[in-house]
């Protein structure tokens, strides 16, 4: 049986990157570059990926995509992508990645049940998601487990992080938890109960290795799969150029 060709897409984040997989192993990753994740550039990162293996984008089975929350002009332009090669190559896999789920992937082999991934959606409002260990990870450190989403939702920095004494960190959330996602740089004055952990800054940004694994789990447990006509992107809020439009029009 020939292996699976995957590749990843992270377009979601300020920092944007892609990723090649060769059957159960991701052999390289690109980074995009911080002029702009245009369509153009990241066509020429992905024939950078595939040209060294001698592989031809028709080659690829699988293609695992960021679907966001996260930025409005980055998303439409993984999802273009990866809707056009869906149309060019009919058996194409195509899987949608949550951002979250992405993320989770930089700390899934650390010790935790609960984590809490925090983007930014405008100023100081916040796109949060809770997931949880979800059947088969017992949450033991190396135990990668399956990761699920709990709950998710928009809320301002003072409605998710009380400045009330004894109760910063994720009011109404289970603990012990563990955070991460680049809107923590909200909050880097917080200073956090012991059960709530913030992870290093580094684990914050998603990632095409982050993609790629999450997009392979997916792909085993049959989730994410879906026609290139249905891909679309999760944006935290709606596009301003909509509600703009919305409200000068509205009677």
């Amino acid at each position: 049986m020939e292996k699976r060709i995957s590749i990843s897409m992270e377009t979601s984040s300020r920092t944007g990157s892609v990723g090649l997989g060769i059957g159960g192993e991701l052999v390289r990753s690109l980074p995009l570059g911080p002029s702009g994740r245009c369509a153009a550039e990241l066509v020429g990162r992905l024939d950078e990926l595939l040209s060294p293996e001698a592989l031809r984008p028709t080659d690829v089975t699988d293609v695992y995509v960021s679907v966001g929350p996260g930025s409005f002009t980055g998303l439409r332009v993984g999802i273009t992508v990866a809707r056009t090669l869906g149309q060019m190559i009919p058996s194409l896999r195509l899987v949608a990645v949550p951002t979250p789920l992405a993320i989770a992937e930089n700390v899934s082999q650390m010790d935790w049940k609960h984590l809490g991934v925090l983007l930014t959606a405008k100023k100081k409002i916040v796109h949060a998601t809770l997931l949880k260990r979800g059947a088969g990870g017992r949450g033991g450190k190396g135990d990668g487990g399956s990761i699920v989403e709990s709950r998710s939702g928009l809320a301002s920095v003072e409605e998710l992080f009380p400045e009330t004494p004894g109760d910063c960190g994720a009011s109404g959330w289970p603990r012990p938890l563990v955070l991460t996602g680049e809107a923590l740089g909200f909050f880097r004055d917080a200073e956090w109960p012991e059960d709530v952990r913030v992870v290093d800054e580094s684990l914050w940004l998603p990632t095409a290795e982050g993609v790629w694994r999450a997009g392979r789990r997916l792909a085993e447990e049959g989730k994410g799969i879906t026609a290139w006509r249905n891909l679309l992107p999760v944006y935290a809020r709606r596009p301003e150029a909509v509600r703009l439009w919305e409200a000068r029009h509205s009677p």
